[in-house]
């Protein structure tokens, strides 16, 4: 079958009403792109049974030999009256719903592992365990409600998953991805990305994307997402060289300052070079630390950091001089250079990160404004290296930028050493 229209659907009364934010969606369509699917458009509807079976039915219609309809709709499976999901499935396709015995056998066990009497709740856990006769069953392996996949017409499929980002995103990568995959048939896509560091949406958007022809034409499909510190910039084609070619701009047009994935090469890199690291933290509170260990394995080479929030933990662990701090305060070049180093011998490691900044929103003077930060890289036997950098934003942002902003400085000095 040739590649679909895509539509990915969201449901959910605390969507729409803006007391929840909906993740799945953009998760679901940066998966299909790894697949080699796009997405042409997103949908959040309310849990009104009238007003998703009209959507459902209007996409539906869209459907063609030449260009399928796919929709896959997150949320609107549990037990509850406002979940509506399967009985408008069921409506669509002139069908009654049917347990599933996988999700029957789940169900039961999850209640006599709670001691409870399972039949004291079926009569409301039943909506939970069912799926309209005669679908595709996608299997829980995470909670209770299966997910489905029904055809709303001779070209238009409906995939349904359960809206716990936990229970959808594994059933997605087990069950309904292979289905996709063995469905439709997805382009050839080529894909590359960048990281460009301190630089925004807009700015990118003027002086590199405007000028591109590749772009402008249709040829290429970009799309760029604003994180803290960086953007993340991603290119798709069916054409290989011209992925390449925009991504070998990127590199000359902003140097050191484009990257891959910082946050995946970086562990690699230590790994292989066999380095360890550590930190000295003073306005970020740990942070560089806590996102070196949210990755796997961080063990092999990340050795620790000290926290040096206040001045008496700088000198007393860190070995900051005093006449240092009196002369140039805590934040300072000297500081993250003496931080750094302090923390090479009291750490034992290859190299260390040093930050000491200005969160805010108090605390800044005339000369030293809040948003100022300094970072010391230092090298065991080699110089250390002092970076000035100026985010002036709120308190949490800052923070995030002077985290990921050390863990790239330190990644951009053993690209150049290593």
């Amino acid at each position: 079958m040739n590649a679909p229209r895509i539509v990915v659907l969201s449901t959910g009364s605390e969507l729409t009403a803006g007391r929840s934010q909906d993740t799945n969606s953009s998760w679901i369509a940066n998966e299909l792109f790894g697949m080699g699917f796009t997405v042409s458009k997103f949908v959040v509807l309310p849990d009104d049974p009238k007003a998703i079976e009209s959507e459902l039915r209007t996409l539906a219609a869209l459907g063609t030999v030449q260009t399928p309809v796919l929709m896959i709709m997150t949320g609107g499976l549990g037990p509850t009256e406002d979940d509506y999901t399967l009985e408008v499935a069921c409506r669509l396709n002139g069908v009654t719903s049917v347990e599933s015995k996988v999700a029957r056998q789940r169900i039961e066990a999850f209640y006599r592992l709670r001691g409870r009497n399972f039949q004291e709740f079926m009569q409301t856990a039943i909506r939970q365990v069912s799926v309209p006769e005669g679908s595709v069953i996608l299997n829980n392996t995470v909670g209770i409600a299966p997910g489905f996949i029904v055809a709303l017409g001779e070209h238009a499929n409906l995939g349904c998953m359960p809206g716990v980002p936990g229970e959808m995103t594994e059933m997605f990568r087990e069950e309904f991805s292979p289905w996709i995959s063995k469905t439709y048939a997805a382009k050839e896509l080529y894909s590359g990305l960048r990281f460009i560091w301190w630089m925004s949406e807009s700015q990118f958007q003027k002086e590199f994307v405007s000028k591109e022809e590749s772009i402008a034409s249709g040829k290429v499909i970009w799309g760029v997402a604003a994180k803290r510190g960086y953007i993340r910039v991603s290119f798709q084609s069916d054409e290989r060289t011209l992925v390449e070619e925009l991504l070998r701009k990127l590199d000359a047009v902003y140097g050191a300052k484009s990257t891959g994935d910082v946050f995946e090469e970086l562990p690699k890199l230590l790994i292989e070079k066999k380095i360890v690291v550590g930190t000295a933290e003073s306005c970020t509170g740990g942070l560089i630390a806590k996102t070196f260990t949210d990755a796997p394995g961080s063990s092999a080479y990340f050795y620790g950091g000290v926290v040096s929030y206040d001045n008496s933990v700088k000198a007393g662990l860190l070995g900051v001089r005093q006449e240092t701090l009196q002369e140039f305060g805590a934040v300072s070049p000297q500081t993250a250079r003496e931080m750094a180093e302090g923390a090479l011998v009291a750490l034992g490691v290859d190299y260390s990160v040093s930050v000491t900044g200005i969160a805010g929103p108090g605390g800044g003077t005339a000369h030293k404004k809040v948003g100022l930060v300094f970072f010391g890289i230092g090298e065991k036997g080699g110089e250390t290296e002092v970076h000035e950098h100026y985010f002036p934003f709120p308190r949490s942002s800052f923070r995030e930028f002077a985290a990921h902003t050390g863990i790239y400085l330190l990644y951009n000095r053993l690209t150049r050493s290593v």
